[in-house]
């Protein structure tokens, strides 16, 4: 469990700007040469950073009663002070971007680095029966915190079935982290909680009431029963499943039906593939920055997947997700994630 150190927030730490200020003035006015009036900036860098706008304001108007108090006394012109006051003008403005989204900005980075958290961890691979095995691999455009890739997994209670939501929201890293945050959280209160069939026809459903205007997502669920290895496969738009079957050593793809992306059609309806997973089979689903390029068409970026795939059989299927997200056709233009599941 990662922790992080406490805030220092309220107000002592208000009072510890005002009595930074404070000193910082007597200081300058003391020693106006030694101290120039610059040095006021620091101290309300950080009530920038850390207090609340109403805070701000009052750091910002002491700050700026005793500018126009030197200016008065003849410790300075306005003119001279114009690069103080550009800085001051510069701050509060981020102060105030800040408060309109309801937080300071060093609580607003803890606040979406722990949204990224649960949006990684709702997708987290349980520990399987023995003989199955999974994993999964991401990256994002750019090197962006958010990205629109993103899976849901989840375990049934008793433990037999294994259900995995992989999912791509339209457009790239911040652009669509919102949206992914929003149909993660939706398909996390779907998946393992009613029956494989439903689930993405009621994702389909929630982007259609919520007026999902800003875009679409793709999405595939996989169904797994660990018992007989029977796997159920549907799509929403997304690129067909790859299943590797170890008696005949090809890959081959699950698309014999597949429905349209989320949030396009209301009541649209995704039929689902079956196959069935045999010792040294696997299942591999994917994203499109994956397999497409800008100059490439995607049965040639699946053939390289799949070429790299095979390349690595002698090697195991273990870290293959990983392989397959660097090597990604879409490069860094695009998010890239996979997910594969494998039987020994």
């Amino acid at each position: 469990m990662t922790r992080t150190l406490p805030a220092v927030e309220g107000t002592p730490l208000l009072v510890a700007v005002l009595t930074a200020l404070v000193l910082v003035a007597l200081a300058h006015h003391t020693w106006p040469d030694a101290v120039p009036l610059v040095t006021l900036v620091p101290p309300c860098l950080v009530a920038t950073t850390l207090c609340p706008i109403r805070e701000v304001r009052l750091v910002f108007g002491v700050v700026l009663a005793y500018v126009a108090y030197s200016v008065v006394v003849g410790q300075g012109s306005w003119t001279r002070q114009l690069p103080l006051l550009i800085s001051l003008g510069l701050l509060y403005v981020l102060a105030t971007s800040r408060a309109s989204h309801g937080v300071a900005t060093f609580a607003g980075d803890r606040m979406l680095g722990d949204l990224r958290t649960r949006l990684l961890k709702m997708g987290e691979i349980p520990a399987l029966e023995r003989g199955w095995h999974a994993e999964r691999s991401f990256a994002t455009a750019h090197g962006n915190a958010f990205a629109g890739d993103f899976n849901v997994t989840t375990r049934s209670r008793c433990g037999r079935s294994l259900e995995v939501v992989l999912a791509d929201v339209s457009g790239k890293g911040q652009e669509a982290g919102t949206r992914a945050l929003v149909l993660a959280g939706a398909l996390g209160g779907v998946i393992g909680t009613t029956e494989p069939q439903h689930v993405l026809p009621m994702a389909n459903e929630f982007l259609e009431r919520d007026g999902w205007d800003e875009g679409f997502a793709t999405a595939v669920h996989v169904c797994l029963d660990m018992a007989t290895g029977e796997v159920l496969v549907a799509s929403a738009g997304h690129p067909p499943a790859m299943h590797y079957d170890a008696g005949s050593g090809r890959w081959s793809a699950l698309d014999e039906a597949r429905g349209p992306a989320l949030g396009f059609v209301a009541g649209a309806t995704y039929p689902q593939s079956r196959a069935v997973l045999q010792r040294g089979d696997a299942l591999l689903v994917y994203t499109d920055g994956i397999i497409e390029s800008r100059v490439r068409d995607l049965d040639d970026g699946i053939d390289w997947m799949l070429g790299e795939a095979e390349a690595r059989l002698r090697e195991g299927f273990a870290g293959l997700t990983k392989r397959l997200v660097a090597g990604g056709r879409a490069g860094d233009e695009d998010d890239r994630a996979a997910v594969l599941i494998w039987r020994d």
